[in-house]
């Protein structure tokens, strides 16, 4: 086959026909040949999209591939126009030369969320005008229309010029003939009805059941934007949950974006007018005009102005509301190109929105660029903290946001704008199965999707996807078996942010506590045969325990000094004993006993080369692990720096420090089943053990601040091993 793709969750390969997702393959250059994508042109790095009615298919010369989009994944209109719009301003800013600090102004949120959560002019319009509408439905415009029908002369009220002649001709119609006339059963009569189904009427028909739509689709909004002001601004909410470094997070994202409170006071407003809105035209669809209309009785979008529609009072109004509506385009039919340009985009949109979160996240955890004035156009971006330096890459073959660096977990970003929680469980397990089918590859996995409006959106499903579906690699993984993670985020939800540097914080940080403590190699030196309080001698290493006071660092850069002085003042010795050398040569004298020297000199300067390299690769690797010990000093939630005698303690393989200004602890514990390490960050206090095991607890409670995921065991609070995956509710189940 000559149509291949790039599968964003493993590798290149064929493209093969049936069910797909939205962001998961990537078109690659295959045989020669133009290539098509549902009927158009289509090229490398495109992503495969579906047509409007939910198909697709590939084409290249004889060769045809089809499948289809399952419609449940496709997106709501309003995630759609969100994502498109955050995404669009990071990638217009980024194609600018933008750097660090400009991408930092650019807010994950709903663009313009008060705005929307205002009454629109189109609104007003409605409200001002709805009674004209509801006249128009309650007293109708009709024509009269006569026609003759042969009917029961009971029923008969008028008659036509030629019901006498019909009813000579028609002996069946007679009651019974008498003497002078005939007594009639039935006759020609005329009768007039009212007929409704006039231009004007449908337009104020079809006028109904547009507005119903677009008021329908308003509350939903607006019902939305309510529910995240509610979050921002209750004290029930997502972001008065959790601790207080998880709500500052969540506040001072909310102030740099609006006035949550007002916000909130307008959505209600607005909100509670649509709602009125939506009760009184639905009501509408009882009236006399909407039920003799016929419901498949359509109009098109120009209008056509009849005398009715221009000087009846009423119907002017019906007109007006007609007009604005058409302008603001709700119904206009998409054209294949443009429903193909606008998935392209959509995909795009959620590649930089992903992004966007990442980089926030990274200056959440404390991370700073290199260089601040470096431009991001190159799809690259180099960052530290502390001893930590990250490298960051975009825009690769795969679309995938890629992060690597000294003493960082190699991650691996996959956005997908698919809505993965709507599939059924059987396509799930299938994704899932396909994901970590590919996980094994070096580098830890996680896949961004959008995030449903609701979380109740989770619960048709199995309550295990459901929760693998809220879950990072680390925390269902299992022994010798790695596992994709799927993060939700979405411009609607204000954690998502948190959720990123949640990611974020496990792949920089734990590589780090894993490591403890850090072991070189020990040089020959007196200095270095014993233990002191920040190291021990282990054999020919030495294992770093703790950071050093100024007091306690060993003279590395002394050692250092004192090699290169002796290397220096035996090459000086060997130029002076090469000059007597020359000069015995030069008088004949003995020179065995000088050329003995010069050899052991040279053995010597050798040896002294040696060392003095030696030494200073001590030197780079105790600076380093130095710096990496002293990074464990830093609280990780308030940045205050532990005191490294009085907080930190060390415990063989393993350390724990407590902060002295906000109790946090930090450190690394062994496992109860595998004795491997488990990096842990625990909070001071136990209000999140309320709703610890609930889906999502962790976003919602402790949001970035946590390592390993900790777990309620009675009295205890136990942690989820990374390596084996023992859980303490295990053990406590299995008692």
């Amino acid at each position: 086959m000559s149509i291949r793709v790039r599968d964003r969750l493993g590798a290149i390969g064929e493209a093969r026909g049936g069910a797909a997702l939205m962001g998961r393959l990537v078109v690659r250059e295959g045989a020669p040949g133009e290539l098509f994508m549902n009927s158009l042109p289509a090229h490398d790095g495109m992503f495969l999209v579906p047509e409007s009615a939910g198909r697709w298919h590939l084409l290249r010369g004889a060769e045809r591939v089809e499948g289809t989009f399952p419609r449940a994944q496709m997106l709501d209109p309003l995630d759609v126009a969100s994502i498109r719009t955050v995404g669009r301003s990071l990638g217009e800013l980024i194609e600018q030369a933008g750097t660090w600090l400009d991408v930092l102004d650019v807010s994950p949120l709903v663009p313009g969320m008060s705005n929307r959560a205002e009454f629109q002019p189109f609104e007003q319009l409605l409200k001002e005008n709805v009674g004209h509408l509801a006249e128009v439905c309650r007293k109708p415009r009709t024509h009269l229309r006569v026609e003759v029908e042969r009917m029961a002369v009971s029923r008969a009220r008028r008659f036509p010029a030629q019901a006498a002649n019909y009813l000579a001709a028609h002996t069946e119609d007679w009651e019974r003939p008498t003497l002078r006339s005939v007594v009639p059963k039935r006759i020609l009569a005329t009768v007039r009805e009212d007929q409704f189904d006039i231009y004007e009427n449908r337009v104020a028909a079809r006028l109904v059941d547009h507005l119903v739509v677009y008021l329908r689709r308003r509350v939903h909004e607006v019902t939305r934007l309510l529910r995240v002001f509610e979050e921002a601004t209750g004290n029930h909410g997502a972001a008065a949950a959790g601790s207080h470094w998880r709500q500052g997070r969540i506040y001072k994202l909310w102030g740099e974006t609006l006035d949550a409170s007002e916000a909130k006071r307008k959505a209600e407003r607005t909100l509670a007018q649509l709602k009125h809105l939506l009760f009184t035209i639905s009501g509408m669809k009882d009236s006399v005009l909407y039920r003799e209309v016929p419901r498949r009785a359509t109009v098109g979008t120009t209008l056509t102005m009849t005398n009715i529609l221009s000087d009846d009072a009423h119907y002017q109004r019906v007109a007006e509301l007609w007009l604005e509506w058409a302008r603001l385009g709700h119904e206009r039919a998409v054209r294949p190109r443009a429903y193909f340009e606008e998935m392209q985009d959509l995909c795009r949109a959620f590649d930089s929105f992903a992004l966007l979160l990442t980089l926030r996240a990274l200056d959440q955890l404390g991370f700073e660029p290199t260089n601040l004035e470096r431009s991001l156009s190159d799809c690259e971006a180099e960052v530290r903290h502390g001893s930590r330096v990250v490298r960051l890459s975009w825009a690769t073959a795969d679309g995938a946001i890629s992060l690597h660096g000294e003493g960082v977990e190699p991650l691996r970003i996959v956005p997908l704008c698919s809505s993965l929680a709507a599939l059924d469980d059987e396509q799930l397990r299938g994704v899932l199965a396909d994901a970590d089918a590919h996980a094994g590859n070096g580098a830890t996995t996680v896949i961004l999707y959008p995030s449903p409006s609701d979380a109740a959106a989770f619960d048709h499903l199995d309550p295990e996807l459901g929760g693998r579906l809220r879950s990072l690699a680390h925390e269902v993984s299992k022994a010798g078996q790695r596992a994709v993670g799927f993060l939700p985020v979405s411009p609607w939800d204000i954690g998502s942010v948190e959720r990123m540097a949640r990611q974020l914080r496990w792949v920089t940080t734990a590589p780090t506590f894993l490591a403890y403590p850090p072991m070189i190699a020990r040089p020959d030196s007196p200095e270095l045969s014993r233990g002191h309080m920040w190291f021990e001698v282990a054999g020919n290493q030495l294992r770093i325990v703790r950071a050093p006071l100024e007091n306690d660092a060993v003279p590395a850069k002394r050692l250092v000094d004192d090699a290169a002085a002796q290397l220096k003042r035996l090459e000086e010795e060997r130029e002076s004993v090469s000059l007597k050398l020359r000069e015995a040569v030069r008088d004949r004298g003995a020179t065995g006993v000088v050329n003995a020297r010069k050899k052991e000199l040279n053995a010597e300067i050798t040896d002294a080369e040696k060392r003095l390299e030696a030494l200073r690769r001590f030197e780079r690797e105790l600076s380093r692990a130095v710096e990496v010990v002293d990074d464990l000093l830093g609280c990780p939630t308030c940045n205050t720096r532990a005191d490294a005698r009085r907080d930190f303690k060390s415990m063989g393989q393993h350390f724990f420090c407590t902060c002295s200004d906000c109790s946090t602890t930090w450190g690394t514990i062994a496992c109860g089943r595998c004795s491997k390490s488990i990096p842990v960050l625990r909070l001071h206090g136990t209000a999140w053990t309320t709703l610890a095991g609930e889906p999502g607890w962790v976003d919602r409670m402790l949001g970035a601040d946590v390592l390993a995921v900790p777990w309620v065991v009675g009295t205890e609070i136990g942690f989820v091993c990374p390596s084996c995956g023992n859980c303490p509710r295990d053990a406590l189940t299995a008692a």
